[in-house]
């Protein structure tokens, strides 16, 4: 590992768990909405779009990470 993957390598960690966080919280989220309330509604399709998000950068960071540790 080249000194530049050390620079990041910490850096791609911090994400990941906040990423990991922040998915957790969105789930939490998904849980505490009103069962009743129809899967199309606005607030529901906020929350799915912000955890798409959150898994597509973590697949980002994960992608990096596994870059760093075998450049």
């Amino acid at each position: 590992m080249d000194h530049d993957s050390q620079d990041i390598h910490p850096s791609l960690e911090r994400m990941r768990q906040h990423l990991a966080r922040a998915d957790d919280e969105l789930e939490a989220a998904q849980r505490l909405l009103d069962p009743r309330s129809s899967p199309g509604t606005e607030i529901n399709r906020a929350i799915a779009a912000a955890r798409t998000s959150v898994d597509d950068a973590m697949e980002t960071v994960l992608w990096r990470m596994s870059e760093t540790d075998s450049g």
